[in-house]
């Protein structure tokens, strides 16, 4: 036996955190049996008899494995499997217009909306899309924008989908990214009714501060917000919202926040509803005191809310079928393209004309020559965003490591994921 080449050992209060990267399994050591537990875990052979259970714990949970075992392997097959899902995902921005001017956004809102033409060269494209590929799940993700502005456009694509999936028995899923200020409660059920599944609404901060950013004179913003995620998780039983609360230094008081929210979702929805705080990118990090964010998660945690929680960064754009429809019709790789610089076009006959190729598709971070290989934090950073990538192609020809010398913002990443997911067992 050997000791896994992705474990990590973090310092936490009175102790230690055990983490594995590949299985994602932790513990806490306590100071008094870190030290031992981790030579046990370093020279298994050394004490196959002594600790026989102990090590059979530990290699169930990934700490140590087989010498024969591969674990680069294990992550190429988990990647392809991911890659590889049979679920084509298809993201539609209806329009690049938004009832709001939030002033961190990063897009530049247009004037641009689907076009009865784009509405039926869509259609067909998911006609000949999914059976030619043999799809299994169709999810149909709207974005914007704020995608409620086309609001009837965005029904006839979504009603076509669900229909056309429901007779070639494909599976189909359909998510929203909204401000949910244009949602009302016979919008919601007709979502609901048509496969609306999962919602994101963004605050930003506490009931004060979210109607400040929103600059709403009425200061009803921040009501209307969270009383439309009440709306969805009570009206559609088997749907989640997830609440993203943006924060900034100027609004990151947890307290204030979840103490806001819990006023108006009875504790019986909570269930449904994901919290997921999120740092407004213009703000730096030596701004933010961690510790914060913790606390925001404690107690939404407590109040039986979901804490999100991801630490594989897998981005969509990477799966093998994934395309993201921009208003003026053309087909990008990635949401954060400008729609004038996609490098596709949806044709009338519902095929994509590709006029350019991204290379990040044929070389990606698990590819020969990239430094993302040789990283111990692989299993879980899994590379540069596809994006990125294709910036590193064009200056350096190969994939640079983002977290050369960021041992310790690693080790913050991995201890966040722990507190977040679940209580820790003790040794």
């Amino acid at each position: 036996m050997k000791s896994s080449d992705y474990n990590y050992f973090i310092p936490y209060k009175d102790g230690h955190i055990f983490f594995n990267g590949i299985t994602k399994r932790f513990f806490l050591a306590s100071e008094k049996n870190h030290a031992k537990l981790m030579d046990i875990i370093s020279r298994p052979d050394d004490y196959r008899e002594k600790y026989a259970p102990f090590l059979e714990r530990m290699s169930a949970e990934g700490f140590v494995v087989e010498d024969d075992v591969q674990e680069m392997d294990i992550i190429r097959e988990e990647f392809d499997r991911k890659r590889n899902s049979g679920q084509y995902t298809l993201m539609v921005l209806p329009t690049y217009d938004c009832n709001l001017r939030c002033w961190y956004c990063i897009q530049e809102h247009q004037n641009m909306t689907l076009s009865d033409e784009t509405v039926a060269r869509i259609k067909k494209h998911i006609e000949k899309y999914l059976l030619e590929n043999e799809i299994k799940e169709f999810r149909l993700s709207w974005f914007g924008g704020e995608p409620l502005l086309a609001y009837r456009k965005l029904i006839e694509i979504t009603r076509f989908s669900k229909d056309f999936c429901e007779c070639h028995h494909i599976g189909f899923f359909s998510d929203m990214t909204t401000n949910s200020l244009l949602l009302t409660s016979e919008r919601i059920k007709e979502l609901g009714g048509l496969g609306l599944r999962s919602f994101q609404i963004t605050i930003d901060g506490c009931r004060e501060k979210h109607n400040q950013v929103k600059r709403d004179k009425d200061n009803a913003a921040f009501d209307k917000a969270v009383n439309n995620v009440l709306e969805i998780v009570r009206t559609i039983p088997d749907a989640y919202c997830i609440l993203r609360i943006n924060y900034s230094d100027q609004t990151l008081e947890p307290g204030k926040i979840m103490h806001d929210v819990n006023l108006m979702i009875p504790h019986e929805y909570r269930k449904q509803i994901k919290i997921s705080p999120c740092k407004i990118w213009q703000v730096e990090d030596r701004k933010i005191k961690a510790e914060k964010v913790g606390e925001l998660n404690s107690i939404a945690k407590r109040k039986n809310y979901q804490i999100q929680t991801s630490l594989t960064n897998f981005c969509y754009v990477d799966h093998a079928h994934f395309n993201c429809i921009f208003p003026n019709g053309n087909v990008g790789k990635c949401d954060n393209e400008k729609p004038e610089d996609a490098k596709g076009v949806l044709t009338e006959s519902g095929d994509i004309l590709w006029k350019t190729e991204y290379r990040f598709i044929q070389y990606h971070q698990l590819s020969s020559g990239s430094e993302c290989v040789e990283c111990k934090y692989l299993p879980f950073c899994m590379g540069p965003c596809p994006r990125r990538r294709e910036e590193m192609y064009v200056q350096h020809k190969h994939i640079v490591c983002q977290h050369k010398d960021k041992e310790e913002a690693m080790e913050k990443v991995i201890v966040d994921y722990c507190e977040k997911n679940s209580d820790f067992y003790n040794i």
